[in-house]
């Protein structure tokens, strides 16, 4: 059997919380803005804000989508809301950089959040410029993972063989539909217990699972997986 690193000619990433750590406290800084913008914009108490703000998650697959949805918020505003962070908290891996620029072929950012807040990031990991393309939720059509029309969307519009692609994801449901469309899965395992429901119902969608990108990357470019 072929090792990934001959098999795979495309290289698509989630961005928050896998290419960099879970425990940055970036996550923590957009669930807090979120539940401020949900309280405020509905005109109710935080700890109510907090609950819609989940509900919506679990049934829309984002708050944003949530909030469109059923209250007919615009995208845009919301995002930029939210996205109001301290990005000093980010920094470079640079051994992650490192095998990340090893791997052969083309190199894809796929992520429900916004075009700034990804330019942000990559620019606190020093990876402005990197990546070939970056396929936001504005691009999805305000469609987030793991709803699988945008997975055909990049397939299609960047002319993708899904048998020699793989994906990315901290977040497991969101690797389904990439298993579905044909892509290799791989699982970066944050330690998210309140998930455990949808690592469950996702795990035969799963090819690989690692708890360490760095890691995982180091093996990939050596030709041990």
């Amino acid at each position: 059997m072929d090792n990934l690193k001959d098999k795979i000619d495309t290289w698509i990433f989630d961005l928050d919380n896998t290419l960099y750590s879970a425990d940055s406290g970036i996550f923590q800084q957009v669930h807090q803005l979120m539940g401020k913008f949900v309280s405020k914009h509905l005109d109710i108490n935080i700890e109510e804000a907090k609950k819609i703000q989940r509900k919506y998650y679990k049934e829309h697959g984002t708050t944003l989508r949530g909030m469109m949805d059923n209250h007919g918020i615009d995208p845009d505003f919301f995002l930029s809301e939210v996205h109001k962070l301290d990005y000093s908290i980010v920094d470079a891996n640079v051994k992650l950089n490192k095998q990340l620029q090893e791997l052969k072929g083309k190199k894809i950012i796929y992520t429900n959040a916004n075009m700034q807040h990804t330019l942000d990031i990559l620019n606190r990991l020093n990876l402005s410029n990197f990546f070939d393309e970056i396929f936001d939720i504005k691009m999805a059509n305000y469609i987030p993972k793991p709803e699988i029309k945008p997975y055909q969307n990049i397939i299609k519009k960047y002319n993708l063989n899904p048998n020699s692609s793989v994906m990315f994801d901290d977040i497991a449901k969101n690797l389904v539909p990439a298993k579905k469309v044909g892509f290799t899965s791989v699982w970066i395992d944050a330690g998210y217990e309140n998930f455990s429901d949808d690592i469950n119902a996702s795990k035969k969608y799963l090819d690989y699972k690692t708890s360490n990108l760095l890691f995982f990357l180091e093996k990939v470019n050596k030709g041990n997986i």
